[in-house]
């Protein structure tokens, strides 16, 4: 009988804030996918959208304070420490370097990072080091540039499931049950003076309101 791969999943995101939509599709992939562990990995200086409104170390912090405790959830903070951008390929051919080739790892992006795939840094360099999982939002459709869309449907399975079954180099796409709730939502109503109460841990949001985070200038 085959030995399964170990297998291991990469959740990336500025998570300016964290908050329960992000936190409830962790878990869901976690367990869709049979993963021995999820990481989620805030990116430090995103090169394709403004900078964040709390620094690296504040939203790792949050990032932290928000998986203390949940099972197989874990932060993998190696993007933080780059004084440059972030460039996803470095971080997923470090982890391959660290993890050995025997192991399955899939990244996961939204479908709204994959519709900006053909700007990312060595973008087709990407599954020689894992999995590419696209989670389909319901605000953005499951659309690539030309040259993206032809190589990746050159390598996508039928089914998620599929992807454990090798340590990397497969595509596929899945839509889950995800909460409604943005990052940018949260931070306009924080700015609002509103409550975002339920949207997000509380520890979060003690952290948010201890720092004077996302206030109007």
């Amino acid at each position: 009988m085959t030995t399964p791969h170990r297998h291991i999943v990469v959740f990336g995101g500025t998570f300016d804030p964290i908050h329960h939509g992000h936190l409830r599709s962790a878990i869901e992939l976690k367990e869709l996918l049979g993963a021995d562990e999820l990481r989620l990995m805030p990116s430090h200086r995103p090169p394709l959208r403004g900078e964040p409104g709390a620094s690296s170390q504040q939203r790792l912090t949050m990032v932290q304070a928000a998986v203390e405790g949940e099972p197989g959830l874990r932060v993998d903070d190696r993007e933080l420490g780059r004084d440059a951008a972030s460039y996803t390929v470095e971080s997923l051919r470090d982890l391959r370097a660290e993890l050995g080739e025997a192991v399955t790892l899939t990244m996961v992006v939204g479908s709204d990072a994959y519709a900006r795939l053909q700007h990312w840094q060595q973008w087709s360099s990407l599954l020689d080091y894992a999995h590419l999982l696209v989670l389909e939002r319901a605000d953005y459709p499951l659309e690539a540039a030309p040259e993206v869309a032809m190589a990746m449907n050159a390598r996508r399975v039928s089914h998620v499931a599929d992807l454990a079954s090798e340590p990397a180099g497969k595509f596929a796409s899945v839509r889950l049950r995800q909460l409604p709730i943005s990052a940018t939502d949260i931070r306009e109503r924080v700015a609002c003076g509103r409550s975002i109460r339920y949207l997000l841990p509380d520890v979060v949001a003690a952290h948010i309101a201890r720092w004077g985070l996302y206030q109007t200038k």
